[in-house]
């Protein structure tokens, strides 16, 4: 085998396990929010607003890889079920800004909380040794994506 090879395995049976313990962490999401009366997609822009902040119109498209009238309907349901909120440039009218409203906040927050309660009782079980390996890695990876990361997200 292969450096490659050997690297390639590695990286395979990582994601494997990334997904194992995705599939354990999910179920520690609130029923009542996977009951949300929201589409993927919706939930999609929830999260885009919530890890990147406020966002043109046209950069939610440009994420989701819709079309711009496609975005515009999708964050209109947002906006009626008051998840969103839309707001115009005075300065350039065709600019619309489009952020979380408090309730909208308040929805992810929770998931994001409840995930992260249950992976620290995940992590509070594992002994001192695997905790510092696992944070080395994680310090890696997330230098790793600082120098990696796509240029959308770099402006």
């Amino acid at each position: 085998m292969t450096a490659e090879s050997d690297k390639e395995r590695l990286v395979d049976g990582i994601l494997a396990l990334a997904d194992k313990l995705f599939r354990e962490l999910l179920p520690t999401v609130p029923r009542d929010l996977l009951s949300l009366d929201i589409t993927m997609p919706q939930m999609k822009i929830l999260v885009i607003l919530y890890v990147t902040g406020p966002r043109r119109m046209s950069d939610v498209a440009s994420e989701l890889d819709v079309t711009l009238p496609t975005a515009t309907s999708l964050v209109e349901r947002l906006v009626e079920k008051r998840y969103v909120e839309r707001e115009t440039n005075p300065d350039d009218r065709r600019v619309v800004l489009c952020h979380l409203s408090e309730a909208g906040e308040q929805v992810i927050k929770h998931i994001w909380q409840s995930a992260g309660k249950r992976s620290r009782e995940l992590l509070q079980a594992m002994d001192v040794s695997k905790l510092e390996l696992f944070a080395e890695a994680l310090q890696a990876m997330h230098e790793t994506a600082l120098v990696e990361r796509p240029m959308a997200a770099r402006s």
